[in-house]
């Protein structure tokens, strides 16, 4: 019997981390597509889910008390498969009711519903954990902490696998949901098989009424149709790169990818400024470089003029695949369509273009950002024949130009100018920056009239050289010379867009921040050394995870599918940390402690060095893959054995010594992707960020001596 229950919760325990990893990626892409989101939002939401979790850990110290094991972890099991059905659909639920549709919410709207709706699901997991590290222990009559801490991590890993190759791709949300409710039902079901009270067959039932009733109602149409209104819903569907929904509004038919406008139909005054400023420059323009947006009808717009040949980058297939099928094909031969990321596209092509028009949003996240940086028009401008004109864009200011869109406006004009010797900016509407080693015309509208090219909105009728100059004028006078570059490694762009859309609300943020920022010092503080270093642990291992995911991204263009297989990397460094190596270090545990602390520092002041490398001196693209996953499995394999050495040294209730340490390793993993994600990368850098983390590392060491 005793065996049987071992087998139970050990079984348990993997579906637990199976369950957290799924449910943190699916609530993630959600959340992502109802608030519009940024980084910001990212570090906001997987704060809020550390912390939650952390306190739910904490609280389970005192759990020691609940009888009848077997027969709890059975119902919190059931309880944990159903909450995140029901989350999803209270996030769409009360974004309904609570925010009109097209608003934009604030950071405190994004804080506290975020933080309620992860509030049931986080306390529970975390509660869960420490229980079964305290049960699996007594049963053991052994503390196996890190055993517990090694199989969630196991699950992880076989939930990261589960969700990236088989659920993104075959099933909905609701239906990924479904299958996880299933598959913990059945844990559930199996821990009751066999005991008094026939609660199992309760299960069942229970699972049948909730399997009918997700089939028959379908949540995902209702919800989806909560969030668009009175638009009709003509296709959603979950993809690699995001959620697409296309709704229809009288004879216009809009695309969205998560929650954000992609375009529109029938847009005639956004396709002809997104073409036609950059196209007159060129007395005779042939090759044509577009960067998304061919399906909205920008290619028709470039076919106004004499071109050999365009070639559309889009990075999701399924924008292509939908436009052609909801809007006007793209049927002419000069069109060479490339679904890949368009910095992969660009390195890898041996074409030379004429013109090129980057048809992309303002770089409001650290993604879209890569596509404003002196490193990105750098490598475009090698593929760029003599006299060549790049365009991009920034969202327009209007008449009144504040402090923030000086500083985005300007940044760009200086990270342009790095690598071009004209820079010209035609204000419409948004402002276009065009960029050349030739003299530009700032005359668009009298260069259109001189040829034969017909337009609905860019031509003489509707706008005026010196009227577009005026505002062109005021724009160029605000601009700030001081105002930074904008880099790979260190995001201005996106940092200030953040604070553009910080100041849309008159919330002041600098009171609760001292406020927080003191409340943790004086946990830190009070933190003993063991713990502390514990929350540095966490603290390195989630900054340097999100600094390995933006630089994979950056060094190799994409980052969409490798996402998943980053995050089972490092699942398996801390399963193996903390199942395995940690074995041969327990006799020492104490200076093999400190000295795992320590490596973590060094680590972290060696990985800039190499990031550095990978970018500007390698190219070989499965020697990239190699070293970014290594330093991903390295650091997760220190923190594994960090975390196991902890749960050795400390003394006490296996309970308490699971709560406190599990809390004290997310709460650290909480501040780190936070203020990582949110403020030290895009104010500081990468570089700066890492010897941060290693400073802090090392703090966490000298404590550990002067205090041992």
């Amino acid at each position: 019997m005793l065996t049987r229950n071992k087998r139970k919760f050990f079984l348990s325990t993997i579906v637990l981390g199976l369950t957290a990893i799924i449910t943190q990626i699916i609530l993630l892409r959600e959340f992502l597509t109802v608030f519009y989101g940024n980084e910001l939002v990212i570090g906001i939401i997987l704060a809020n889910w550390m912390l939650l979790t952390g306190a739910g850990s904490f609280i389970g110290k005192y759990s020691k008390g609940i009888k009848h094991g077997t027969g709890f972890i059975a119902t919190f099991q059931f309880i944990i498969g159903f909450f995140p059905l029901i989350t999803v659909f209270a996030l769409f639920y009360f974004r309904s009711q609570l925010f009109p549709a097209g608003i934009m919410l604030s950071i405190t709207d994004v804080l506290y519903l975020s933080f309620l709706l992860l509030l049931p699901f986080c306390l529970l997991s975390g509660f869960l954990f420490t229980y079964l590290s305290s049960i699996i222990s007594h049963l053991f009559r052994n503390n196996l902490i890190d055993r517990v801490y090694g199989l969630e991590a196991l699950g992880s890993i076989l939930g990261g696998a589960l969700f990236n190759f088989i659920l993104l791709f075959y099933f909905s949300t609701f239906q990924s949901l479904l299958i996880l409710f299933i598959v913990n039902a059945a844990i559930a079901f199996y821990l009751l098989y066999g005991t008094k009270g026939r609660w199992e067959y309760v299960i069942l039932v229970s699972t049948a009424c909730i399997i009918f009733s997700v089939q028959f109602y379908d949540p995902e149409m209702v919800s989806h149709k909560m969030l668009y209104g009175d638009q009709e819903i003509l296709h959603q569907d979950d993809t690699p790169y995001g959620h697409i929904v296309i709704t229809k509004t009288g004879d216009q038919v809009n695309f969205y990818e998560n929650g954000v406008t992609l375009f529109s139909s029938n847009d005639v005054i956004k396709n002809e400024e997104s073409v036609h400023y950059a196209m007159i420059q060129h007395a005779d323009p042939k090759r044509v470089l577009l960067i998304s947006g061919g399906v909205s009808g920008l290619i028709d717009e470039i076919l106004k003029y004499d071109v050999d040949s365009i070639d559309y980058v889009e990075i999701n297939p399924s924008v292509v695949q939908l436009g052609q099928q909801y809007l006007k094909r793209i049927e002419s031969e000069k069109v060479n369509i490339f679904e890949q990321d368009a910095r992969l596209f660009i390195k890898q092509s041996a074409n030379l273009y004429d013109v090129v028009l980057i048809n992309l949003p303002s770089p409001s996240t650290a993604q879209i950002n890569r596509f404003y940086t002196v490193e990105f028009f750098k490598e475009l401008k090698h593929k760029l024949n003599p006299g060549a004109v790049v365009m991009t864009a920034l969202i327009s200011s209007g008449n009144y130009i504040s402090g923030e869109f000086v500083l985005i406006n300007s940044v760009l004009f200086n990270t342009m100018k790095e690598v071009f010797d004209k820079i010209i900016i035609i204000p419409g509407g948004r402002n276009f920056f065009l960029a050349s080693d030739k003299k530009l015309t700032v005359n668009v509208i009298q260069r259109i009239s001189e040829t034969d090219i017909e337009n609905v909105y860019v031509n003489s009728f509707y706008l005026d050289d010196d009227l577009m100059g005026m505002r062109r004028d005021q724009i160029m006078k605000a601009l700030d010379p001081a105002a930074g570059i904008n880099t790979d490694f260190k995001p201005v762009s996106y940092y200030q867009h953040l604070l553009l859309w910080l100041s849309y609300f008159r919330t002041q943020f600098r009171v609760p921040i001292i406020i927080v920022s003191l409340l943790i010092i004086i946990l830190l503080v009070r933190m003993n050394p063991v713990n502390f270093a514990m929350f540095t642990g966490g603290f390195a291992a989630s900054s340097i995870e999100f600094l390995l995911l933006i630089s994979f991204q950056i060094i190799y263009g994409y980052v969409y599918q490798m996402a998943g297989v980053i995050i089972m990397i490092f699942m398996a460094g801390l399963a193996f940390g903390s199942i395995v190596l940690s074995k041969s270090l327990r006799k020492k545990a104490k200076s093999n402690y400190l000295l795992i602390t320590l490596f973590i520092g060094l680590f972290s002041f060696v990985l800039p060095a190499v990031l550095i490398l990978l970018k500007d001196y390698f190219n070989h693209s499965m020697l990239i893959h190699l070293i970014l996953f290594t330093a991903t499995f390295l650091i997760a394999l220190m923190v594994g054995v960090q975390f196991s050495l902890a749960s050795r040294i400390q003394q006490g209730k296996v309970g308490s010594i699971a709560g406190k340490l599990y809390s004290a390793d997310l709460f650290g993993s909480a501040i780190g992707v936070l203020v990582v994600a949110v403020f030290l990368l895009p104010l500081l850098g990468v570089v700066a960020v890492c010897f941060i983390i290693g400073a802090l590392s090392l703090l966490a060491g000298v404590r550990l001596v002067i205090q041992r």
